[in-house]
């Protein structure tokens, strides 16, 4: 077993205060899993973790997209809106999944899916902009 590195963020329901979170249709690719915990790091680390609750095996990297693409926007239909109950634009946590390969540096996220996330009901749901907007595997960190 190999140590983690001193400044690895490392959050577990042991060690930080979660937030629970509900995706009736679960998220694509685990749709029977829908109870998850939020843990944000204390320290100002700008990745953010999704764990399951029904599955300890299952859990994802997220990010603020605005971090990685200032102008980044999530044009909700009516109907989406409704279905989360936003009754305003700064009810909702918008966050994206983020991808990291053997080598970190080259770690992307998909912007085409992003989490959008009530932050007063705590109930969120994956939606699906055209790839044409937005690409799958966008670049997280700066290419030399």
């Amino acid at each position: 077993m190999t140590p983690e590195p001193a400044n690895t963020p490392h959050v577990t329901p042991e060690n930080a205060d979660g937030i629970p979170v509900t995706f009736p249709k679960g998220l694509l690719g685990f749709e029977r899993l829908t109870a998850f915990t939020l843990f944000e790091p204390k320290d100002g680390y700008p990745l953010k973790f999704l764990q399951s609750n029904e599955n300890a095996e299952v859990s994802f990297i997220c990010i603020d997209p605005v971090t990685v693409k200032r102008d980044y926007q999530v044009p909700l239909t009516p109907e989406e809106a409704e279905a989360l109950a936003l009754e305003a634009p700064e009810d909702a946590l918008i966050l994206t999944l983020v991808v990291v390969p053997e080598d970190p540096r080259h770690m992307t996220t998909n912007l085409a899916g992003p989490l959008i996330i009530n932050i007063r009901t705590r109930v969120g749901r994956q939606i699906i902009l055209s790839s044409e907007t937005y690409p799958l595997r966008c670049p997280i960190l700066l290419q030399d």
